[in-house]
C-alpha cells in the first residue's frame, strides 16, 4: 500500500479504528511504517495496527534485534505444538518426544532471555542510584 489515506477509504479499517478508541485504545502519533495508518495502545499496553495487528517499536537496533529473537521463538514455540498436537491425534506417536523436546529447549531459552533482562534492568537501576547519588 502507498500510505494510511487509501486505506483511511475503506469503511471496515475506519470502523475497526472507532471501535478501538470506544474499546479504550489510545491513538498514538505513531504510525504503521506499512501503511502509515496511526498506531494504537492497547490497555494491556500491546501496540497495535488496525490493518496488521500487533507491532512492536523499537528505538534502536540491539531491540529491534530482541524482538525479532522473541518473535523467532514464538514461531518455533508454535510449530513444536502444532507437530505435538499432529502426533497426539496420529497413530504414530514417534514424533511426540522429539517436539515435546523441543518445546522444553524454548522454555529454557526464554528463562535465560528473562534472567538477563531482569539482570540488565537491575544494572541499569543501580548505575541511576549511582549516579543520583553523585550529584
Amino acid at each position: 500500500m502507498s500510505g494510511g489515506r487509501e486505506v483511511y477509504r475503506d469503511q471496515e479499517v475506519v470502523r475497526r479504528m472507532t471501535r478501538l478508541v470506544a474499546e479504550g485504545a489510545t491513538m498514538l502519533a505513531d504510525t504503521c511504517p506499512i501503511d502509515g495508518l496511526p498506531l494504537f495502545k492497547l490497555k494491556s499496553g500491546d501496540i497495535i495496527c488496525p490493518v496488521h495487528g500487533k507491532v512492536w517499536i523499537v528505538s534502536s537496533e540491539a531491540e529491534a534485534e530482541e524482538v525479532e529473537i522473541d518473535f523467532i521463538i514464538r514461531k518455533v514455540e508454535l510449530h513444536a505444538a502444532k507437530r505435538v498436537y499432529q502426533s497426539l491425534n496420529s497413530d504414530d506417536a514417534s514424533e511426540l518426544i522429539p517436539w515435546l523436546n523441543v518445546i522444553e529447549t524454548v522454555e529454557r531459552i526464554r528463562s535465560i532471555r528473562e534472567a538477563r533482562s531482569r539482570d540488565a534492568v537491575e544494572r541499569q537501576l543501580e548505575k541511576t542510584k549511582r549516579e543520583e547519588g553523585e550529584k
